[in-house]
């Protein structure tokens, strides 16, 4: 297995962890706002700019936090690492930058980590590109798709497998993974099985001002494996306009795909149902609870308790007041929630750290959602509020 530990810096050390955290219609405090817990800070430790985060939770308790480095700025292409920095005391202080891949000047990103609750490994289910935006979506120069593990509680990483072939369709266009934790079912029939979320492009022939026009259409997709990441096959994609997504194991053979709609989503999050371990999917519908400017969410399932889940995404228009919701229902209603940042905050992925708290990391700041760094906070179940419905 090849070491890829590349970069280094010095102990993170995150101030003033708040484990209480504010309510829905609190406010967040002046002092507070300064002080925000950066683990990936712009323009320090070689990136000008850190983007699309994931964390896990290991079986030795470690929380690894994933990042995008972009080196160059905050564009989405060009030269980008995949990163992380590992905590082993709850998210108080984070290690040195370790280099999950490193492709030259070219991107690579999308992180979808997960864990495997029976030896500990991590795998990590990535994206690549040699090509442009344009490029990308018009399949000039296609996306690949990455597979790597870590057997040493992400101290070290193997060398990126492209299993590109089997996880994605050769007429796709733009495709991306995650941006956020993969999963591996836990219960019922097909335990064992990896389910990545992910979302894809095609060219179709659409209306448009009154006329048929060949277009980019996205949608939202999966892909699971039965071997530990050996091989991989591809479930049933999402009506169109699906976008970005997050993968959930609700019960015992129902798995729960939340999605960011990137076109007419009604300013809500839709999603769709899987009893047979992602490979047939339901209809997507909307969520009237689950307000969504446009932008990335995170679904988990808390394992302590009957169905319930938990859901992350900024709460108001422009990508601004991060917001953790709460049901209980399998996904049916979410009628608590939990404001954790108030102010700019973008794309975020949550973790279940205990049976008392959830963890996330954030993009947010004071004054722009996604250039000022990513932040980890911890947030107390207990504290969740209902909604307060408009």
């Amino acid at each position: 297995m090849k070491a890829y530990l590349v970069k280094t810096s010095m102990m993170v050390t995150l101030l003033g962890l708040n484990m209480g955290m504010v309510s829905p219609v609190s406010a967040q405090n002046n002092d507070e706002a300064e002080n925000y817990n950066f683990v990936f800070k712009g323009n320090s430790e070689g990136y000008k700019n850190y983007r699309i985060p994931a964390i896990v939770k290991t079986k030795k308790n470690t929380l690894i936090a994933f990042i995008e480095g972009r080196v160059n700025g905050i564009g989405d292409a060009g030269n980008i690492d995949l990163v992380s920095k590992r905590s082993t005391d709850g998210g108080k202080t984070w290690g040195p930058m370790i280099t999950v891949h490193d492709d030259g000047n070219h991107t690579c990103g999308n992180p979808a980590p997960v864990v495997d609750p029976r030896n500990g490994y991590i795998y990590m289910i990535s994206c690549g590109s040699t090509g442009s935006e344009h490029e990308n979506l018009h399949n000039i120069k296609p996306r690949e798709v990455y597979f790597q593990v870590s057997k040493d509680d992400g101290l070290t990483w193997s060398k990126p497998v492209n299993i590109s072939k089997q996880a994605k369709k050769p007429e796709w266009g733009w495709f991306a993974t995650g941006p956020c934790n993969a999963i591996i079912v836990r219960e019922g029939k097909y335990k064992g099985r990896i389910v990545v979320p992910s979302n894809m492009s095609e060219m179709a022939e659409v209306e448009q001002n009154g006329e048929m026009v060949k277009k980019p259409v996205y949608r939202g997709s999966c892909f699971y494996s039965d071997d530990l990441g050996k091989t991989w096959k591809i479930g049933d994609t999402a009506d169109d306009g699906a976008n970005e997504s997050s993968i959930a194991e609700v019960k015992p053979n129902l798995l729960v795909q939340n999605f960011r709609m990137q076109d007419h989503g009604q300013a809500r999050r839709w999603q769709r149902y899987s009893e047979d371990g992602g490979k047939t999917w339901t209809k997507i519908e909307k969520q009237d609870d689950l307000y969504c400017p446009r932008c990335q969410g995170s679904i988990i399932r808390d394992y302590t308790q009957k169905e319930t889940l938990y859901f992350s995404n900024p709460a108001k228009w422009g990508r601004n007041n991060m917001t953790i919701y709460r049901s209980k229902d399998g996904g049916k209603t979410w009628n608590d929630s939990i404001l954790v940042h108030e102010g700019p905050a973008s794309y975020s992925n949550i973790v279940d750290c205990s049976p008392e708290y959830i963890g996330i990391l954030y993009e947010g700041g004071k004054n722009h959602a996604s250039a000022e760094g990513t932040i980890f906070k911890l947030v107390k179940k207990a504290d969740f509020k209902p909604v307060e419905k408009k």
